[in-house]
């Protein structure tokens, strides 16, 4: 059994786990000669797409409403050392 060990935020994590899962879904389906199998792992790879797409426009349209409520430029100006940059 292969194990890996995944680093940053919990949602980068997420993603980079239904990516691996959905190239390891892609290999499965060209290994096997079994059409419903086959027909199986493209329904669940296609899934796994959905899924990472609505975790990507999550993500975006959080951004968007941060910039829009001002919040994004109160975080950015928060990196900020005391009197701007120089």
């Amino acid at each position: 059994m292969e194990t890996s060990t995944r680093t940053g935020d919990p949602v980068a994590r997420a993603v980079d786990a239904l990516k691996l899962a959905r190239r390891q879904v892609r290999l499965a389906q060209r290994a096997t000669n079994n059409w419903r199998l086959e027909g199986a792992l493209a329904d669940i790879e296609d899934d796994l797409g959905v899924d990472l797409s609505r975790i990507e426009n999550a993500v975006d349209d959080n951004a968007a409403d941060a910039e829009f409520s001002g919040e994004a430029k109160t975080r950015r100006q928060a990196w900020l050392p005391p009197g701007g940059l120089v």
